[in-house]
């Protein structure tokens, strides 16, 4: 791999997707230390509720990608959640052993080292309020930017919590004129289209009406090089040493 490095303006958010997910397994803390020890100062992860109802930090709703058929995050415990091994299927063998981990479990271990984006995965409001509650209880609300691709919890979070920053991602085609209005309006501080869709034009109309355009879907160093010469205000990435700051 090309090890060629884009520069961005100082202010451009570098967000390390579930950590430094190219280098470690994702949403696991040696993904975060990984992006902490490459200068990341921002990190993603995915959230989802346990069947005890513990803020667990899980991208998908099954486990079979990572070698666990059949079992929904859902339907177990954070105990059994915490018995597997989600460090095992990772490519260089050098992760054995990483365990699921809780948002307060991430918020003690990094504490004001990031500014943290939280995507909601399968939308409750029963997430929303516990992860709020939270967000509160540490005195966070300026550290966390909320984020779904569930319009609706994002409404209901906007509704019923008002100071928290909230970002909505889309899906392929979503980079829409409806789309931004529709974020507009419900005033959200991010829309995230993907970063194949984005161009100057784009990206500078819908910054007229939205605090913050960020990218989200990088998968080469083509298209991250198409998001940031659009003119969008970060991104995330799996790779959080292909851009730095100057």
């Amino acid at each position: 791999m090309s090890m060629t490095v884009q520069t961005v303006p100082p202010e451009f958010r570098i967000i390390a997707h579930r950590g430094a997910s190219g280098y470690a397994p994702e949403n696991t803390l040696a993904a975060f230390r990984r992006a902490e020890s490459m200068g990341s100062t921002e990190i993603e992860f995915d959230i989802q509720l346990s069947k005890d109802g513990k803020l667990v930090v899980v991208h998908d709703t099954t486990l079979d990608r990572f070698g666990f058929p059949d079992r929904a995050v859902v339907d177990m415990t954070l105990a059994e959640l915490k018995s597997l091994d989600m460090g095992e299927w990772f490519e260089s063998g050098q992760f054995i052993g990483e365990k699921i981990v809780t948002v307060p479990e991430v918020f003690d271990a990094f504490g004001e080292s990031f500014i943290y984006h939280a995507e909601i995965k399968a939308p409750s409001h029963a997430l929303a309020d516990d992860l709020i509650a939270l967000i509160e209880q540490r005195g966070y609300r300026e550290r966390v930017i909320v984020t779904s691709f569930d319009y609706d919890i994002l409404l209901y979070v906007r509704g019923r919590y008002p100071e928290q920053r909230v970002g909505w991602l889309v899906r392929e085609d979503g980079f829409s004129p409806d789309n931004v209005e529709k974020a507009a309006d419900a005033g959200f501080f991010q829309f995230c289209p993907r970063a194949d869709e984005m161009t100057p034009e784009r990206v500078a109309d819908a910054k007229t009406r939205i605090p913050e355009i960020r990218a989200h879907a990088i998968k080469t160093k083509a298209e991250l090089a198409q998001a940031v010469s659009a003119g969008c205000d970060g991104t995330t990435l799996n790779w959080p040493d292909w851009l730095t700051k100057g």
